[in-house]
């Protein structure tokens, strides 16, 4: 066995303490945004995680109750990320010390997520809390097109014209992003288990984009406003849609 000499392991040592000392002068010279959208990505990337071993569980044969309370709990640690941004924030005009959800009068602003929501209205049109949609139509005998009313009527209308907001690129949220704005975890207390900054929600299901491509390839997931819990159903069921923009 060769043995590492007492010189080489001093410089091994003065080495590591340098490169330590230099990330803590680096971390040091952040300033009040840096460190504010370092704490965004890092939690970020913690609950995307942590979504994946919820799925991964349930796929493992771990049971859906025990994947919605693993569910439950990315969406309880992620949310309290916020507050901890704010306090560090403090006092430093820094992006983190302010609101998460920002009213945009016909859009929310989630400073946590960086996500742009769809606001809902009590009316007609796209934006009635009230309106149903497919995401597939098995009009041409396949259930898993992008074919359904989502697309054909709702994000058509969004993204046509002038375009909603002022931006075309208005889409589903994944299932991981549209948990993000509920009240609480699951099993919520409140209904609908949603700020009221969103506008009139309901207290149902609500279209996701993310699928089951290899074991249910028609179907689709959905957050339900009532008790904040997750469910897959058959995508050429009609059932209610927010829309966002942007990327978690």
């Amino acid at each position: 066995m060769r043995t590492v000499g007492w010189t080489t392991f001093a410089v091994r040592t003065v080495a590591t303490v340098a490169l330590l000392a230099g990330a803590a002068t680096v971390h040091a010279r952040m300033t009040p945004d840096q460190k504010c959208e370092k704490g965004r990505y890092d939690a970020a990337a913690k609950y995307t995680a942590c979504q994946h071993k919820a799925a991964a569980k349930l796929y493992g044969g771990a049971g859906f109750s025990k994947h919605l309370d693993a569910l439950a709990k990315c969406v309880g640690t992620y949310a309290a990320t916020w507050p901890k941004l704010q306090k560090k924030a403090r006092d430093t005009d820094a992006t983190c010390d302010a609101e998460r959800f920002l009213d945009n009068g016909t859009t929310v602003t989630d400073n946590l997520t960086g996500l742009q929501w769809e606001k809902k209205i009590d009316g007609v049109g796209v934006h009635d809390r009230d309106g149903l949609y497919s995401w597939s139509t098995s009009a041409d005998g396949d259930p898993t097109d992008a074919d359904g009313t989502v697309f054909t009527a709702f994000l058509a209308t969004l993204n046509g014209g002038s375009c909603f907001a002022g931006h075309c690129d208005w889409r589903m949220p994944t299932l991981a992003e549209l948990q993000t704005i509920l009240l609480e975890p699951y099993p919520c207390e409140t209904m609908p288990c949603v700020a009221s900054v969103f506008g009139p929600t309901r207290s149902n299901y609500y279209w996701t984009a993310s699928m089951l491509i290899l074991i249910e390839p028609d179907r689709a997931w959905l957050v339900g406003f009532d008790r904040g819990s997750a469910a897959r159903t058959s995508r050429t069921n009609t059932e209610y849609v927010r829309a966002v923009r942007g990327g978690l």
